[in-house]
């Protein structure tokens, strides 16, 4: 139960329910890392209208903090380069 309410009201600890439908919804898993940090992108690569770019996004393993990201999928998240770390 306490997981769920967090899930609904808080965005630090993981996903939202709304993330996680976005998610499951329009995401595609391009990999995770070794801090247990999942990555996403819009599925098929697809290019947002309104953004002229893919979307990509990390679901945090646990408390969202940016300084988890390591610098091979930073480049990544930010577009700095195409190809996701292995």
């Amino acid at each position: 139960m306490k997981d769920w309410l967090l899930q609904i009201f808080t965005w630090w600890n993981g996903q939202t329910i709304g993330t996680r439908f976005h998610t499951w919804r329009f995401g595609e898993r391009v990999g995770e890392d070794e801090f247990g940090n999942v990555y996403y992108r819009t599925k098929g690569g697809v290019k947002d209208g309104a953004l002229g770019y893919q979307r990509r996004w990390v679901i945090y393993n646990g408390e969202a903090e940016a300084s988890k990201v390591p610098p091979g999928w930073k480049g990544w998240l930010q577009h700095t380069v195409d190809v996701a770390p292995s």
